[in-house]
């Protein structure tokens, strides 16, 4: 799929392009007229009129009907009567030049037509999928191997213009002054830009259109030397009018639950199960001193800062929930204040929204710091296909000590020995000597980088390892989760924002 922009404001663009020069052709060098532009039939059971456009610098025009004389005219345009119906016919036509000392006539332009049947267009435009800031358009030329030019016009600035040659007119020359700025001849400056296609493409404008706005999509048929060789064909368009996010009435049951020193879960009950929402925790005293209002400014930001790069779809999928959903994360400050939070989210135009006010929590605080059954806790800080983030917490008699993330089919059918056994002996194989390097003296936070496969199953596991000897100090601490279909998760930046650091 290809993308194209508003041809008639490539000049600032393309002024940033550097120069190109290139040797004009010598002033005494014969050139060939131009061929005969815009060549079109039309006509009835009986009779035939073929038209076409002057050529600057020519004498007259020798023309052939149905491979008869040469006939030369004035005119740019010649009748036949009398003939017979439902019968195709062939012409062609030349420019003949009037100072054979600096041009030579032109090549033929050709075309057919039958009695009594309706022109063939140049090309056939076909829209696609409309939105409200982008079209999709397939242009269809008749002649496979032509050249042509396509671009795209506000309603009011097309119908600006006089004439549809008029437009043709400007838009020739538009290319050919911002050629020159550029130090390029027509043909160069074309090649370059890629401003001239061939056959049946399909095109998407840039996130550029205004939303409710007629649009014209127009093409015609031109050359490398900067000759139109057909008339401009156009389709008019609408598109759909610009989303704007609606006040929603959707409400919040909020329930902290599973406190630790460091994790809790929310869990969020929307009375819709229909509409887009984010949750997360704040600490008390960011949400005291920035108020609601900043909070839902603050993750609504972060969610356009991913849109920019993105699409709101893909982004608000990965990002909200829909529905019942429990949100578990593991990395707070024992003894501290913190609130739960949810609100809804829509779409304004091409970015997000919030639809409702701030739902929060009664302010919850982390245990004291604890210890637990397992010589190192292992808690689920986030858990996702593109977010996984793993704490290790470890006592005294598991210090140091070693932690790793894998698939569980890695281990299938071992008891925790053999895995702990099976993992002493690949870190000896790897790393031999120097394992000690690798090994772990606080609570540490694994953050895994590389995407994980989704509805897999994965072990975490950790014990304790010495750095005198080789040998476990502890048991086999672990835990077993799947990932997901899809993934959510509030970025670092805006947890650091919302939760102190």
């Amino acid at each position: 799929m290809k993308k194209f922009r508003f041809h008639l404001l490539l000049t600032a663009l393309i002024a940033l392009l550097s120069a190109c020069g290139s040797d004009s052709d010598s002033p005494d060098k014969i050139l060939p007229l131009p061929v005969p532009a815009s060549l079109v039939s039309e006509g009835d059971e009986a009779s035939l009129t073929f038209t076409w456009e002057a050529v600057p610098d020519a004498k007259c025009y020798a023309y052939r009907f149905n491979e008869g004389d040469e006939v030369y005219t004035n005119e740019t345009s010649v009748r036949f009567d009398g003939l017979t119906p439902s019968t195709q016919y062939s012409f062609k036509v030349k420019a003949v030049s009037g100072d054979l000392g600096r041009w030579s006539d032109s090549d033929w332009a050709s075309a057919t037509a039958t009695t009594g049947e309706q022109p063939v267009p140049p090309f056939v435009i076909t829209l696609g999928e409309v939105t409200f800031y982008s079209a999709e358009v397939t242009v269809t030329p008749a002649d496979p191997s032509m050249t042509y030019f396509c671009n795209i016009l506000p309603r009011t600035e097309f119908d600006a213009f006089p004439s549809e040659e008029k437009l043709i007119e400007a838009q020739i020359a538009q290319i050919a002054q911002t050629a020159e700025t550029n130090g390029m001849n027509f043909g160069e400056f074309c090649q370059a830009m890629g401003l001239l296609i061939s056959g049946t493409q399909t095109f998407v404008t840039a996130e550029e259109l205004a939303g409710d706005t007629e649009y014209v999509e127009y093409v015609f048929g031109l050359d490398y030397s900067g000759n139109a060789t057909t008339g401009l064909v156009s389709t008019t368009f609408r598109t759909a009018k610009e989303p704007t996010v609606k006040p929603s009435t959707m409400t919040f049951t909020l329930e902290v639950t599973d406190l630790t020193d460091v994790s809790a879960r929310l869990k969020v009950t929307p009375s819709t199960d229909d509409e887009d929402y984010f949750c997360f925790f704040v600490l008390r005293e960011n949400l005291d001193v920035m108020g609601e209002d900043a909070v839902i400014a603050a993750c609504i930001d972060d969610l356009n800062e991913h849109i920019s790069s993105s699409d709101y779809a893909t982004v608000v999928a990965e990002q909200c929930h829909r529905g019942a959903y429990t949100l578990s994360y593991a990395e707070f400050e024992p003894n501290t204040e913190y609130v739960g939070f949810a609100f809804g989210v829509g779409q304004h135009g091409l970015r997000a929204a919030a639809t409702t006010r701030l739902f929060t929590t009664e302010p919850f605080m982390m245990k004291d710091q604890e210890g637990g059954e397992d010589p190192i806790r292992i808690e689920v800080v986030e858990w996702g296909i593109e977010h996984a983030q793993i704490k290790f917490i470890p006592t005294a008699e598991a210090t140091p000590y070693r932690c790793e993330l894998t698939k569980l089919s890695d281990f299938a059918g071992l008891s925790d020995e053999e895995i702990l056994a099976r993992d002493m002996e690949k870190l000896w194989n790897d790393y031999a000597d120097y394992y000690s390097m690798m090994l772990l003296y606080e609570s540490f936070t694994m953050t895994r980088y590389m995407p994980l496969d989704p509805d897999t199953d994965y072990i975490v596991y950790a014990y304790g390892l010495s750095d005198a000897e080789f040998k476990a100090t502890s048991k086999l601490c672990k835990k077993v989760l799947r990932t997901p279909a899809a993934d959510a998760s509030a970025s670092g930046a805006l947890r650091s924002r919302l939760l102190g650091r």
